[in-house]
């Protein structure tokens, strides 16, 4: 979302699909030429040092961490482990740069700190009013969301259809860091089309029948899953029924069964009219 974004300003790299580890990094640093006036890189990690190595390669003058979930938490003793882990970036940061959190993460407070050690600014987004980027209102109208924005010192009015509110949000903070022109892009969101495997619907004929498939199959930790269910949700039916198909969540750990178990307690509260699984673990 960020990379499309900023291609509307200037020429802009954006690292392909999730090239987010040891190949796929550098990868994307050897495409980024001189011409571009922006580079937006995805690091990811399963073990500790790897941001590290990875952020050292990148040196961003802009970081930003979305948010500390369970994935991968088999490596870790607990997802403290895993925020010291992501927190890893801030140790790269450039000098005079910019660290962007979610202030409604439990690990905020955390990732301030290291940031004040290293004299890096913080900028915040999030649900809560305490946020530097936070919704004024969200209002529900037919098939989309009218959102009005506080970006730091601007307000901005737009419709959205099928995006995660603390991405955008995380997007709308960087955008307004680079003093960029936030209303030339307030109509892009209405016709956003998240990418494969993150939320991208297919019109899909078969059998005769024609239905929409919601392609979440790269979001697979309790968070992600817990997001994608609440979303299916969100959307109103129309004389249609919701089907939803779960696979295994991996890297999971001792705490694999308790996490697959609690996803009845999130499915039992929506209007999904039928579930299908497929795995060893979701069983």
């Amino acid at each position: 979302m960020l990379g499309t974004l900023l291609e509307k300003f200037d020429k802009t790299y954006y690292s392909p699909k999730s090239y987010n580890n040891h190949y796929g990094v550098p990868l994307s640093l050897a495409n980024l030429e001189k011409n571009h006036k922006y580079g937006v890189f995805e690091i990811g990690m399963s073990r500790s040092g790897e941001i590290q190595k990875l952020s050292k390669l990148v040196k961003p003058n802009i970081g930003l961490i979305t948010n500390i979930a369970e994935a991968h938490i088999e490596n870790f003793k607990n997802l403290r482990g895993i925020a010291a882990a992501k927190g890893e970036i801030i140790k790269n940061i450039n000098k005079k740069g910019v660290l962007v959190i979610n202030q409604d993460d439990k690990f905020c407070n955390y990732f301030k700190n290291l940031a004040r050690k290293r004299k890096i600014k913080v900028i915040s987004f999030g649900i809560s009013s305490k946020s530097d980027v936070y919704p004024v209102f969200i209002k529900n109208i037919d098939n989309y969301k009218l959102i009005k924005i506080k970006a730091i010192d601007e307000n901005l009015l737009i419709k959205v259809k099928n995006i995660n509110i603390l991405n955008l949000l995380s997007v709308i903070a960087v955008l307004r860091l680079l003093n960029l022109n936030l209303k030339a892009i307030a109509y892009f969101f209405n016709s956003f089309q998240s990418i494969e495997g993150r939320g991208k619907i297919y019109n899909v004929k078969r059998y005769k029948i024609n239905f929409k498939l919601i392609d979440e199959s790269y979001n697979a930790n309790p968070l992600s899953v817990k997001n994608a269910i609440t979303n299916l949700s969100h959307i109103k039916k129309n004389k249609f029924k919701k089907y939803l198909l779960l696979g295994d969540m991996l890297e999971l750990g001792k705490k694999s069964k308790y996490f697959h178990k609690n996803l009845s307690k999130i499915i039992n509260k929506t209007d999904i009219d039928k579930v299908f699984v497929y795995g060893e673990k979701v069983l």
